[in-house]
């Protein structure tokens, strides 16, 4: 029997547990599964349909407290829908109980303490397993893959308001809430790891602005942190490699002046966020992904486009960021990866072939 615990109960802890909770109504793996929920807050707990689960001041608790409840609970995997900040702790414990561990962090600093954590063990640690860093990366290893010399990759992500009424002089309006705040506020003011001309480096948040035209419909584009994942480490061999997050037009301009206002300040930012932006689960998720280069010595171009839509109950983005991380569990179950899993490791191929992926990955409203 695997026993996973699911550390977090807020809208992509609580879409973890339905996940694998609606497809042990399907599969034999799924069936195998036993999950229980950890969460601080009692309300986020009672909001779970089913299952016995457990109430915990995880941000105080120390990295014994967290162990020894994760070995009490005999957990074989754990999977952390935590904030961030939390994930070096939560590590440590995860290694001492002997957990294999899969988390969805955007932090770039944070997922190297944790790989580095589990760097001398034989347990399996996969991070930055959601939609961005997540099922973006493994496209784009699949463009440049399809390359015999690839010079230019540009990944990008939105979790936009599916309907939003705005005008040029409020551009604010343009956007909602959809998933965690503290994520957003990291993208937007943390250092962006890019490739340029063979060169690995960082840029400012928000810099690069262009505009993108996909089907018809206009975006813009701007640098953000830690949706890049591993590959600008990995992808060696491609000269030009970065992640930009899409936005309806005038996004950027207004939120660079609310960032440089606030100083960078990490708590002002997400306080102005939370009062000025409603939140909503009527949302639609944007991928899109531009490969160019050299296939048989001509010059070919290579795209990914796709919109993704809520299903079951869940938004796009608890259903694309939950069901990626359910994915890299199934994947790690049927022995597809193991180790410590970098984006590389995993193929479009695999993960497109999963249960949670064909289940949660709608494409239609």
């Amino acid at each position: 029997m695997t026993k996973v615990a699911v550390l977090g109960a807020g809208q992509i802890g609580r879409a973890v547990y339905k996940i694998i909770s609606d497809l042990g109504d399907h599969s034999g793996l799924y069936k195998t599964i036993d999950t229980l929920v950890v969460d601080s807050s009692e309300e986020n707990i009672r909001k779970l349909n089913g299952g016995i689960h457990g109430v915990m001041n995880l941000s105080e608790a120390d990295v014994k407290e967290i162990s020894d409840m994760l070995m009490d609970q005999k957990v074989t995997h754990v999977i952390n829908a935590l904030p961030f900040f939390l994930n070096e702790k939560v590590a440590l414990a995860a290694v001492e109980a002997g957990c294999h561990y899969i988390d969805f962090t955007e932090d770039d600093e944070m997922a190297d303490k944790v790989q580095e954590i589990y760097k001398n063990t034989k347990l399996n640690c996969a991070v930055k397993c959601g939609l961005a860093p997540g099922f973006i990366n493994y496209i784009g290893y699949d463009l440049v893959g399809k390359m015999d010399a690839p010079d230019t990759l540009m990944i990008s992500v939105g979790a936009l308001p599916r309907m939003v009424s705005f005008d040029k002089d409020h551009p604010e309006l343009s956007y909602n809430l959809t998933w965690s705040v503290d994520g957003l506020v990291n993208e937007y003011i943390r250092p962006c790891r890019v490739r340029e001309d063979g060169k690995e480096k960082e840029v400012d948040p928000l810099s690069g602005h262009t505009k993108v035209v996909l089907d018809g419909m206009e975006y813009e584009a701007a640098f953000t942190s830690g949706g890049i994942g591993s590959l600008v480490k990995d992808l060696t061999h491609v000269p030009n490699v970065h992640y930009m997050t899409l936005r309806y037009p005038g996004h950027y301009a207004f939120i660079r002046k609310v960032v440089k206002e606030r100083k960078n300040d990490f708590e002002a930012i997400r306080k102005y966020f939370e009062d000025k932006f409603p939140f909503t689960d009527d949302d639609v998720i944007v991928v899109y992904a531009n490969a160019v280069g050299r296939k048989d010595n001509q010059l070919v171009r290579r795209s990914y486009f796709n919109k993704f839509y809520g299903v079951n109950g869940l938004s796009g983005i608890q259903a694309t960021t939950a069901g990626s991380g359910v994915a890299m569990l199934e994947l790690m179950l049927t022995g597809k990866i193991n180790g410590k899993i970098t984006h590389s490791n995993v193929t479009l191929e695999d993960f497109s072939n999963t249960m949670a992926f064909k289940k949660y990955y709608k494409t239609s409203k």
